[in-house]
């Protein structure tokens, strides 16, 4: 059984109490984001700072020429919310602390890479560009998530990967001010709103036999209609759903296949995902492809579903193990947390707590709470 708390660099430097709430609270690692899109993130038990306004899409590592020569796309490395090479000195804070070291690398998600290069962004059938999505059908997509991670195992020697959005981001995306809940768009709203048209995905959806052209405009009826209140299914609004999906499916695999090459000195690789096909986002349709990592991390949501559920999420895994990714945020509370999580908790194989840094001690306790029985297994 693996406990591991999320964390932000921010968290453990400057911090030498922070480990200690770590195990105080029954876990036993801490995973670092090393790779991070933008954040204004608050601190309520850090000595020294409140806030932390994490203004751009960041890699908390220098650029290691071994890795990034001759790359097109690349990270931004200017970080001075939390300083140089913030994720090797927060990593050895944690280590010399006794606790699992893991890396959080997001691969697909990066306004300030995306707004750098935005013909390598997600395209929606209207031709508006999602500059926060790099979309996983263009190679160089591909390559810069490749040097993300290779970085990442260079410049420390992890316990294991946390590889998010290992796949195509969609229309839902939580940031930049977002005004967009209330249009009250339907999940097939959404799927359809998540199709790209990017060029290299007009390349690979032609090649694969769909007709774009007519992709394009069922796209846009199919949002006609569902704004209409006249709701279908994903599928029934497109006439080859099942080309795009397969073409969707290849540039994933491809994507897994660079993640894999960067990372195989490491020892335990595991991938937020989620079993719908039309996922997009940080928990990416992955479950086709989940036998590539050594385990799968799903919403706790899904765990919470109860026992028919995580049966069979676990049997789609396979060989894998099952992780849940327990939000400890509002509009979870800590009464919530001590009643819904403990039964959820014991029925993965490894549970990643979000977040370290930005819970309350109240919100804390209660975790500890519930970790108590998954302790006394462990002891």
């Amino acid at each position: 059984m693996v406990t591991t708390f999320c964390a932000y660099p921010w968290d453990l430097i400057d911090d030498p109490a922070a480990p200690g709430r770590v195990t105080a609270a029954g876990a036993d690692g801490v995973v670092i984001a090393a790779a991070y899109h933008s954040v204004r993130a608050a601190t309520p038990l850090h000595p020294s700072r409140a806030v932390v306004d994490a203004a751009s899409a960041a890699y908390y590592l220098p650029l290691d020429e071994r890795v990034w020569s001759g790359s097109h796309l690349r990270p931004v490395t200017d970080t001075p919310w939390v300083g140089e090479d913030a994720f090797v000195r927060s990593a050895r804070a944690a280590r010399d602390a006794g606790l699992r070291v893991e890396a959080w690398v997001v691969l697909t998600h990066s306004t300030a890479v995306g707004s750098q290069h935005p013909q390598f962004t997600v395209v929606n059938a209207f031709g508006e560009r999602y500059l926060y999505a790099l979309c996983p059908s263009a190679p160089e997509v591909r390559d810069y998530a490749r040097r993300l991670v290779e970085g990442v195992v260079r410049a420390f020697d992890v316990d294991g990967l946390m590889i998010e959005a290992c796949g195509p981001l969609g229309v839902s995306h939580l940031g930049h001010h977002e005004k967009t809940q209330g249009a009250d768009w339907s999940p097939v709203a959404e799927n359809l709103l998540s199709v790209c048209f990017c060029d290299a995905c007009q390349v690979l959806l032609a090649r694969g036999g769909v007709d774009v052209a007519r992709l394009r405009r069922e796209v846009r009826e199919g949002l006609a209609a569902e704004a209409a209140g006249r709701h279908g299914t994903t599928e029934g609004h497109l006439t080859d759903a099942v080309g795009l999906l397969v073409a969707r499916a290849q540039a994933r695999r491809e994507l897994i296949a660079a993640v894999r090459e960067a990372s195989a000195s490491v020892g335990r690789v595991v991938v937020h995902g989620q079993p719908d096909p039309w996922a997009t986002g940080p928990f990416a349709a992955v479950f086709d492809d989940a036998a590539s990592f050594d385990g799968v991390v799903v919403p706790g949501a899904l765990v919470m579903d109860g026992a028919e559920t995580v049966e069979w999420l676990g049997s789609q895994v396979g060989d894998g193990r099952l992780g849940g990714y327990f939000v400890a945020l509002p509009p979870a509370t800590p009464a919530s947390i001590a009643q819904d999580w403990p039964r959820a908790i014991a029925a993965v194989d490894d549970a990643y707590l979000y977040h370290l840094g930005l819970l309350s001690r109240a919100r804390l306790e209660a975790i500890g709470e519930t970790l108590r029985p998954r302790r006394a297994l462990t002891t």
